[in-house]
């Protein structure tokens, strides 16, 4: 052994020995990289000083730069244990569950918009207070996989609700994210380039097959009993009131699942001799034992148990080896999600570590994460290296990587506003409002019985909401003869009275099934509901008064400005007041529709559009450096009303100004040769001097990516 690499270890077992006092597990990481630099000749990174260390756990954790006031605080510290002290600060942390939810809902292709609606935000909603409460990931998991009922019940229904009426490809999603497994390929054939088999996936399949997606959380059948087909009057009176029920229960759609005990069938062309074309088939697992579901049990909540044991040979290998890629740049196992039987690690003795130390602390991803950030490796200076696909890279140090997209967001409005992590991962006081909304709704229809439901539909059917229906069948026929007629401003006419009934004929039907009191209450819910936006409540953070003084005109007037320049005066006021406002409303990421419109910065930045598993791209791309070069973010950060602004308005010279723009930016004070430029700078500029050096500062490197 040489000099060299004997001291090296010394030194590194020496600091693990320093750590282990304090957390003894990552001296164990730490101690398993050591033997494996010294087979490999290598060199550990240096240990990162404290500005590299305090923005890079900020970013990591927290999602977000920190700000002045957290950066000057922990600089000036002289705890000798503050590194540890932050890290568990920003675990505990709400910028904590903002971060991990952006980063489960790509993973997860979470959407709260389109498709998905109400059940989409509930969805997410349960994600962050999941994150926020730090559910341990496999109970997490377990509830994805087996929770049904409303929406309002549990937002994990929208794990179903996701791929609803396409249960095959939830499926190939399902073992992708949960066991790191490709499958999709033998939805048609047998994997090409795995063992699995057609059969493999859908005896996997008929596990969740059975959930109904597309249900109202409300059977009318069942509701109204078992209808006689041969009894024509009974057939009339359950069409009856499917019909009214129909129109009421619309904005239940898609709000609840439920097991139906349906199988799948292999396809029509299956061509495999270990079974025929479209025959049903039972549950069996991929790998590992059979799910034999306990007293008490269903199934599916047997297949939960057997995807979240630790016996499961890839469960746990998958989340450990997720998150050292999140914190270190690179997966120990790479591509993270496409794990084959043939699959090394790079450390395969660390990456049992991790599985173990998964275990150990009983998928309690905080506990997991703080022994990984407490490492002497991740407080390493980072790698500057790019990885080729199928490159291995030995840790020694962390990547150095760019923020995401919604780091780099969160990051800006961390210097709009200051510290944003109060304002995260709260539910959404909009979707909560609606899902009550809709639970009085359901609760109300499915308090009546059948005979109730039909009384109530003849009873309607013979005073005024009957005759509107009568009027829309007479005017429906006047319409089919004007257009045979070729007289279509008649028929337009006449569909325009019809649409006009229809609206009151919806009305009729709540009032028919709910009451006049139930259905008033049920539509001042929703109308409240539409108001309520806890977006719009944040804090105005110094809206300039727009309106001036006899006196304050008189001294601008006695000061020598004219009319035009007090004008010009109340103008820029206005423009400030407008700014402040649209500042005061910024929010994190993870409080914005999930994903972002197109367009949007986020969007531009690689934010994951959900349509694939962690779709996410962190390349730099052209209208990325238009963005940064051309947009409003630097003149944004200038405005007088900006927590960033207001602190540099407070530093009285020059040099104190650029300590602020460098530390609030960059996390560090500027170098001995940046400060000589940037005294040219402000000789040559004057008062533009600050606004020119945060653009600069806006589109380097050392802004955009995580070092």
């Amino acid at each position: 052994m040489s000099f060299l690499f004997r001291s090296t270890l010394a030194l590194v077992l020496t600091m693990a020995s320093l750590q282990a006092s304090i957390l003894p597990e990552a001296a164990k990481i730490d101690e398993i990289l050591a033997k494996d630099w010294e087979k490999r000749e290598l060199k550990p990174n240096p240990i990162a000083p404290d500005e590299v260390f305090l923005r890079r756990v900020y970013v990591d954790v927290a999602g977000r730069i920190p700000t002045l006031e957290e950066a000057k605080a922990f600089l000036s510290s002289q705890d000798p244990n503050k590194r540890t002290a932050l890290i568990d600060q920003l675990l505990g942390s709400d910028g904590y569950a903002s971060n991990y939810f952006n980063y489960f809902a790509d993973i997860l292709r979470l959407l709260t918009k389109g498709r998905d609606g109400i059940a989409g935000q509930a969805y997410a909603d349960w994600l962050k207070t999941a994150l926020r409460e730090n559910k341990h990931y496999d109970v997490m998991v377990k509830e994805l996989l087996t929770t049904d009922g409303a929406a309002w019940d549990s937002g994990a229904i929208g794990f179903y609700t996701r791929d609803r009426g396409m249960p095959l490809d939830h499926l190939a999603a399902t073992v992708q994210v949960f066991l790191g497994t490709r499958i999709e390929c033998a939805q048609c054939h047998n994997h090409p380039f795995d063992k699995w088999t057609q059969m493999d996936y859908y005896q996997m399949a008929a596990f969740t097959y059975g959930m109904d997606t597309r249900n109202y959380g409300i059977d009318p059948k069942k509701m109204f009993g078992t209808v006689d087909r041969k009894n024509t009057e009974a057939r009339k009176a359950f069409q009856e009131v499917r019909e009214v029920l129909g129109e009421v229960m619309k904005p239940l759609r898609y709000t609840a699942i439920s097991p139906n005990g349906k199988l799948p069938q292999l396809p029509h062309d299956y061509q495999y001799d270990d079974a025929k074309p479209k025959q049903t088939i039972e549950p069996k697992t991929m790998f590992g034992h059979d799910v034999v579901a306990q007293e008490g049990q269903t199934m599916l909540q047997g297949f939960g148990d057997w995807m979240t044991s630790p016996d499961n040979p890839r469960f746990t290998t998958v989340i450990a080896n997720r998150l050292w890629k999140r914190v270190m740049g690179m997966g120990l196992m790479e591509p993270v999600d496409e794990i084959t039987d043939s699959t090394v690690a790079s450390n395969p003795e660390l990456m049992s570590y991790l599985e173990k130390l998964m275990i150990a602390k009983n998928y309690n991803l905080k506990s997991y994460l703080r022994v990984l950030l407490n490492s002497d490796v991740y407080q390493r200076m980072p790698s500057q290296k790019d990885v080729d696909l199928g490159e291995e890279y030995f840790f020694t140090g962390p990547l150095m990587r760019r923020m995401s997209a919604e780091q780099i967001w969160d990051s800006v409005v961390t210097l709009l506003v200051g510290n944003v992590d109060t304002r995260a991962a709260e539910p959404d006081a909009q979707s909560a409002a609606r899902l009550a909304a809709l639970e009085t709704l359901h609760d109300s229809i499915a308090g009546k019985t059948g005979d109730e439901l039909l009384a109530a539909v003849r009873a309607a059917n013979d005073g005024e909401a009957g005759e509107r229906e009568r009027q829309i069948k007479e005017l429906t026929a006047e319409m089919r003869s004007a257009k045979d007629g070729d007289d279509p401003d008649k028929a337009r006419t006449i569909a325009r009275q019809i649409a006009q009934l229809q609206r009151g004929s919806k009305g009729d039907a709540f009032v028919t099934i709910l009451g006049a009191e139930g259905a008033q209450t049920f539509q001042t819910m929703m109308r409240e509901a539409g108001k309520s936006d806890k977006k719009s409540s944040a804090k105005n953070i110094g809206a300039a008064q727009v309106s001036m003084s006899k006196e304050e005109i008189r001294k601008m007037m006695a000061e020598g400005m004219d009319k035009k320049e007090i004008r010009a005066k109340v103008e820029e006021m206005k423009k400030v007041a407008k700014a402040a406002g649209s500042i005061s409303s910024a929010v994190r990421a993870s409080e914005l529709e999930s994903p972002a419109p197109r367009g949007h910065f986020l969007r531009t930045f690689g934010q994951s559009d959900r349509e694939t598993i962690e779709n996410a791209n962190g390349e730099a791309a052209v209208p990325q450096a238009l963005k940064m070069l051309n947009g409003p973010i630097a003149s944004a950060l200038m405005n007088p009303v900006t927590k960033f602004s207001e602190s540099l308005a407070a530093a009285e010279s020059a040099t104190e100004k650029a300590n602020v723009i460098y530390l609030s930016l960059l996390t560090r004070l500027p170098t001995s040769h940046e400060r000589q430029v940037l005294d040219q700078v402000t000789a040559e500029r004057g008062n533009d001097a600050p606004s020119d050096i945060v653009h600069a500062l806006l589109n380097t490197s050392e802004f955009l990516f995580v070092r």
